[in-house]
């Protein structure tokens, strides 16, 4: 890694841009490396940068953080900077912790992207390498930092390293084997565009060589066409979805053995045993916050999937879950898609459907659009119109507390609750994770008020 860090950085203008966990990480490493560098620390936020970092750098904070950025040689970025930030800055001058770590470790990673599904896959291969008694390290946002793991990197061990669409963009170089898992609307708050998402998400293949490979499903239609470019130098290797049908595992829904029979396909290539392979998947604790069973309280079953911040999440949890009498949906609105979604629980029977935030409200909207849409077109009596339009109740909640309340009051005995919003968390909580765990928390003390 030394050689790397000193090759691009020696006698450069060099600006950190971002001070969180990656920030600070990288600025660690190039001081580490080359003492006395010309360092440019940049954020908005004045109180991320410490006071011993402020007096040992030059650090530039507040709404003109970003100001002449492009008089730098180089910009290490940070993934949550906007893309709008770096608009007209030469592209050659960014790079970030992930681009570096790739330069350098890139014929020995595994890399998982996709729009949902990453953390479950990326951890599943990490175990079965684990099982197999293979060295392996699980990097990114499932795993521990890139950064952090280098001493812990020998010439033989496997990185396994999920990566978002954020990580991806700025690359030059791709893993020697990415497994890309399925494409949907995300993230256009900060990509604006599904385009630009997806642009992002493809340097996956789009920055390897002719001796690396690409894992994907034939039937995701959209990801087959980009990867058959004539700009793809990689060889590209169909996943067969099914092969996890057939293998005891305590992943829930059809999804869960897409992302399973991935991890199963790559198993084969490094010829790790069949043995190993169903003995890590009989194994494998699914992830927190992954349609992750709560317990039964009142007689109610609930379900954490805060993850699921797209529509296809939610029709995923409600399709693979059996017997749902209720499901929380909605939060910060970035301006995706909903129609399907709707569509989906208009036909759903006896459902209860709480909502709350912005998206909430556009999906109750769009509900209440199709389920009006349906009586108008009734051509049977007023009283079948109107027990169609009862098979799904919609709910509106302010915040968290008021959603179990609701909840707890609505969902029929001997049935389940599941927390899966197909929207972000950030209008209340800083991530999914977060919001997952106030869900358990609320679920818990609300019994134990009522005993």
């Amino acid at each position: 890694m030394r050689k790397i860090i000193q090759d691009i950085f020696s006698d450069k203008k060099i600006l950190i841009l971002g001070f969180g966990r990656e920030g600070r990480e990288s600025l660690s490493l190039i001081s580490k490396y080359i003492p006395n560098s010309n360092i440019t620390i940049a954020d908005r936020s004045d109180i991320s940068i410490p006071n011993n970092i402020s007096q040992q750098f030059n650090c530039i904070t507040g709404v003109d953080y970003a100001k002449d950025i492009d008089q730098y040689d180089i910009i290490v970025k940070s993934p949550g900077i906007p893309e709008y930030i770096i608009a007209d800055v030469d592209k050659h001058k960014i790079t970030s912790q992930t681009d570096l770590f790739l330069r350098r470790f890139h014929h020995q990673v595994i890399g998982v992207t996709g729009t949902k599904g990453k953390s479950t896959t990326s951890s599943l291969i990490a175990h079965i390498l684990t099982t197999a008694k293979i060295d392996n390290v699980l990097v990114g946002n499932i795993g521990i930092a890139s950064f952090s793991a280098i001493d812990s990197i020998n010439d033989d061990t496997i990185i396994v390293m999920e990566l978002s669409a954020h990580q991806l963009k700025h690359i030059h170089i791709a893993p020697h084997i990415s497994i890309f898992l399925n494409i949907h609307e995300e993230h256009l708050d900060h990509f604006v565009t599904f385009d630009n998402y997806f642009s992002s998400k493809c340097n996956i293949f789009l920055k390897q060589s002719e001796t690396d490979l690409l894992f994907i499903d034939k039937n995701d239609i959209e990801i087959v066409l980009k990867a058959q470019s004539p700009n793809v130098k990689s060889k590209v290797r169909f996943v067969d979805i099914d092969l996890a049908n057939n293998i005891q595992t305590n992943l829930c829904g059809k999804h869960n053995q897409t992302n399973a029979s991935f991890a199963i396909e790559v198993a084969n290539l490094l010829q790790i045993s069949d043995k190993d392979i169903i003995k890590s998947l009989n194994s494998f604790t699914p992830l927190h916050h992954r349609l992750e069973n709560l317990g039964r309280y009142n007689g109610i079953e609930f379900i954490n999937d805060s993850i699921s911040t797209i529509p296809e999440a939610a029709i995923a949890a409600l399709t693979s879950t059996d017997n749902v009498g209720t499901i929380i949906l909605g939060g910060y609105d970035r301006g995706i898609s909903y129609k399907k979604l709707a569509k989906h629980l208009s036909k759903q029977k006896n459902l209860n459907v709480i909502v709350t935030g912005k998206a909430g409200e556009r999906i109750s909207q769009l509900i209440d659009e199709i389920l009006q849409k349906q009586q108008d077109s009734c051509q049977e009596t007023d009283t079948k119109a109107k027990e169609n339009n009862a098979n799904v109740k919609v709910y509106h909640a302010k915040d968290m507390a008021e959603i179990v309340d609701i909840a707890y009051k609505v969902t029929p005995t001997g049935s389940k609750c599941i927390l899966s919003p197909a929207a972000s968390s950030y209008d209340q909580y800083n991530n999914f994770e977060e919001r997952g765990k106030h869900y358990e928390e609320l679920i818990k003390a609300y019994k134990k008020a009522k005993i």
